[in-house]
Formats: C-alpha cells, sequence, structure tokens
C-alpha cells in the first residue's frame, strides 16, 4: 500500500485516477507537514508521575492555517492520528475551508483522570506545543475524551504562555471564553441539509422517508431529533447498551430526554417496539441508515445484510474498503463523512473567523450561515457526481482533490 493510500483512503486513490493530469500530488501528500512527538509529565493526585506519549500531526497548511482535534484515549498512535489529519486536510477542502488538516492527542485512558489530572494534562500539553499552536499556524479542537472545559484550560494556558489574548489558536470553547453560539446539534444540521439535497437530487423527498440511527449519542441523537422533527420517521436507534426497533416509528423526543437524564437506551420501556442489539440497527429496512457510531461499523461480515437505499457516515470512516464494494453491488450508495458530517467543523471555522474579528455572531446568524455553506458544497458536490458519472464518495473526493491541486499549482 502507498503512503497516500495509507494516510487518504482508497476513495482519494480511486478519485486520482479521475485527475491523471501529470501533477504529482501524491508527492505532496506521502508525509505530514509536521510531525512531533514527546512525553509529558503528568502529576497524579496520588503522588505518582506518569510519563504519557504525545504528539501532534499537519497535514499541508497551503490552504490556510490547520486545525484538528486533540484526544485524550488509550487508543492514540502516530499512525492514527496521521491518518486524521490527512482526512482532516480532504474534509477542509471539500468544503471550501481555509485550512489545512491536524490531528494529536496523547496515550491515556481518559476514565483515569481525575478533574485536575485532566486539567494538568490540558496544560502540559499546550506546554509543550505551544510553539506551533496558533490561529495563524494550527488550531485546536475537542476529540474523544476532550471536551469544551479542556478547551478552556487549553486556551487559558495559552494565553498565559504568549502573554496576550489569543482565543483563534482554540475552538470549541465556551462562549465565555470566546466560543461561538450555534455549535450545538451543527452536524446533525449540516446532515440534514445534505440529505435534503441529495434526496431532491435522486427524485424522492426527505420527508416521509425512514431511518435507524445506529450509534444514538451526541451526533447520532441529534440527527435523529433533527430528522424526526423534519418529517423522517425513525423506525430504529441503539446504542452500545442496546438499542429498539419500531417499524411505525419512534419517539425520539422521549428516547433522547431519559438518556439526558442518565436511563440508558436499553433500559428504557418502550411500546410497541422490539429491543435489539446494537450493531442490528444497521440491518432493519429503511431508506437511510445513519452509521453514527465508531468507525468500521459497516464491514464485510454485515453489508450484505444492510437493507436500505444509503448509508450515512455520520462516524468518520463509518464504512469499510470491502464493504463498500460490497454495497456498491447491492445498489447502495454511500453518503460519505467528508460531506455529510462537515457541519461541526465548520462552525469551528465560524468560531476562528469570529476570533479573528472580534464580530460575534447570534445562535441564528451561525445556523444562517451554515445553511449556506452546506448548500454550496451540496451543490458542487452533486454536479460532480452528474458531471462526471461517478459514486457520491468518489465525487466528494474530487472536490478537495481539485481544490488542493489548484492550490499546488498556484
Amino acid at each position: 500500500m502507498s503512503a497516500v493510500a495509507e494516510h487518504f483512503g482508497s476513495r482519494f486513490v480511486k478519485a486520482l485516477a479521475f485527475e491523471a493530469d501529470g501533477m504529482p500530488i501524491e508527492d505532496y501528500l506521502c508525509k505530514p507537514s509536521l510531525s512531533m512527538e514527546t512525553r509529558l509529565q503528568l502529576p497524579r493526585d496520588d503522588g505518582r508521575l506518569d510519563f504519557l506519549p504525545a504528539w501532534r500531526i499537519r497535514f499541508l497548511d497551503i490552504l490556510g492555517p490547520s486545525k484538528g482535534g486533540v484526544r485524550f484515549h488509550e487508543g492514540v498512535s502516530e499512525a492514527n492520528l496521521t491518518t486524521l489529519a490527512a482526512r482532516i486536510l480532504v474534509k477542509c477542502a471539500a468544503n471550501g475551508l481555509p485550512h489545512g488538516g491536524a490531528a494529536g492527542g496523547v496515550r491515556v485512558d481518559p476514565k483515569t483522570l481525575s478533574i485536575l489530572e485532566h486539567k494538568a494534562l490540558a496544560q502540559a500539553y499546550v506546554a509543550a506545543y505551544g510553539d506551533v499552536i496558533g490561529e495563524n499556524k494550527d488550531i485546536l479542537s475537542p476529540d474523544l475524551g476532550t471536551n469544551a472545559r479542556t478547551m478552556a484550560w487549553m486556551s487559558i494556558q495559552l494565553n498565559r504562555q504568549r502573554r496576550l489574548f489569543e482565543p483563534g489558536g482554540i475552538n470549541g470553547k465556551p462562549i465565555a471564553l470566546g466560543g461561538v453560539q450555534g455549535r450545538p446539534g451543527a452536524t446533525a444540521k449540516g446532515a440534514r441539509i445534505i440529505l435534503e439535497r441529495l434526496m431532491a437530487f435522486r427524485n424522492r423527498g426527505l420527508k416521509g422517508a425512514t431511518a435507524a440511527v445506529q450509534g444514538f449519542g451526541a451526533a447520532g441523537g441529534s440527527l435523529a431529533l433533527e430528522l424526526a422533527q423534519n418529517g423522517v420517521r425513525i423506525v430504529a436507534v441503539s446504542d452500545s447498551s442496546g438499542g429498539w426497533h419500531a417499524p411505525k416509528g419512534l419517539d425520539i423526543e422521549k428516547l433522547l430526554a431519559a438518556k439526558t437524564s442518565g436511563l440508558a437506551l436499553a433500559d428504557q420501556q418502550v411500546k410497541e417496539a422490539v429491543s435489539i442489539a446494537p450493531e442490528a440497527a444497521l440491518e432493519v429496512p429503511a431508506d437511510l441508515i445513519i452509521a453514527a457510531g465508531t468507525g468500521g461499523q459497516v464491514n464485510a461480515g454485515n453489508a450484505g445484510r444492510l437493507q436500505c437505499s444509503f448509508v450515512v457516515e455520520i462516524a468518520n470512516a463509518a464504512v469499510t474498503d470491502d464493504a463498500e464494494a460490497v454495497l456498491e453491488k447491492k445498489g447502495i450508495e454511500i453518503v460519505p463523512d467528508i460531506v455529510v458530517n462537515a457541519g461541526g467543523i465548520t462552525v469551528s471555522h465560524f468560531e476562528w473567523v469570529q476570533n479573528r474579528t472580534g464580530a460575534t455572531m447570534t445562535a441564528q446568524e451561525v445556523h444562517d450561515k451554515l445553511q449556506t455553506r452546506m448548500l454550496s458544497t451540496a451543490d458542487r458536490w452533486l454536479a460532480e457526481v452528474a458531471d462526471r458519472q461517478v459514486s457520491l464518495t468518489v465525487a466528494a473526493q474530487l472536490l478537495a482533490i481539485g481544490r488542493i491541486k489548484q492550490a499546488l499549482n498556484l
């Protein structure tokens, strides 16, 4: 496997075949622009001192300052962060965002961190990588094991190190520290806009369609509610605890309210619904299967059992390469992650703009701007599908490749 295929995936390589004009774009993308590794010292509450491996990876900042998450997770490695940075570059390029791709993290189980330890680790990360972080260099965002509070600690630490106020270096902050209104639910709103455009393009309507959601968490739950409020019948939902299937439709507001109050999905009482295993939500009959759990949930083992028209990748890389081949043979289309889940990264970009200009935005202004950006992406993406007669996944990669090539040529 080539380095480009390893980092960017088979869809990107497949799309490159349509852009064979002699420009060696692969030479620019075979390695990250910057790859840094260190060990962070973490004082534990009991007096122990842990040494934790930490990384920051950047890919091709020719489009603008890179941006990407920081994850605190036991599975963090240089390899998976490099792939993540590469795919964020592609997502930014496809959606017309002026950013390169980046990713970083610390190999630690976040469940073992007390509040004070979490704060100390956030501060240590910024202390180690402060020279490469900044609104004009590399913008940090929350990811697995980090959240708005983590970003607050990181932002305060960066300001102290710089001896100036630079909120644009950290995204995903609380509103009081320069965060943007309208961020909650941005991924769901963006996905709904994309799906409305796509269904119209395929001469169908989103209203009246059926959907099943695997991964009824922050992103999947928000999207289930967004779709239900716009006339979609949600026939199944599941999370790691279990799930429910009701062909006549589920009361998503009630399920979400109970889960938010702390009642696991599998422990709820749902009338006229059948209890199902977490993975079974992918296999129920529905127009849309929403894969919103972790990556790779649609794979060679279950792809042949899917009964839908579209698989929607709310989770990054939700469909494996071998599963994609099976779905194509079955005539099931994949709505690619770099387009359909880009609402979150787009609103992160708005936060960066707000921090740089000082012009704050209301939640309604953010939602209006998000709709404009997502519709623009949808129209350019579907034009590629029609003009080139390619799949939805290849068309999305072509959007990114075209923009990267244009920048490199210039």
